[in-house]
């Protein structure tokens, strides 16, 4: 196993997000990580790759895949690299409270006082 693959990125239950996706339409798609699928070869790479079964979780959307015959096929669950996700729910053990200590700013952008310029 190498160095990278010490620690995944998700596990199990997790929801997360796709990045550095071959296929422009994968890129940003939230996926719910269903099971482990083991090492498997992965186009563009010399080594397996740790996947999981994965199912989209996000409406309207679809996982991308070449086929065999080089076409491009959407589907609802599929296989994704640990490698291309990143974990978006919190690890086990804790809170969402510890993640959401803070309220991001919103502004609208539509008023007058957001758009003047501080002199």
């Amino acid at each position: 196993m190498s160095e990278g693959m010490n620690k995944l990125n998700c596990e199990v239950g997790d929801l997360a997000i796709t990045i550095d996706c071959r296929i422009p339409e994968n890129m940003g798609n939230i996926v719910k990580i269903i099971s482990p699928d083991g090492f498997g070869e992965w186009e563009g790479h010399a080594e397996p790759l740790f996947t999981w079964n994965v199912e989209i979780a996000t409406e309207g959307k679809a996982l991308h895949y070449r086929l065999k015959d080089g076409t491009i096929g959407k589907f609802n669950a599929g296989p994704a690299p640990d490698k291309y996700l990143r974990r978006l729910t919190p690890p086990k053990g804790y809170l969402m409270d510890e993640f959401m200590d803070s309220e991001q700013l919103q502004i609208d952008f539509h008023e007058q006082d957001c758009l003047e310029k501080v002199e």
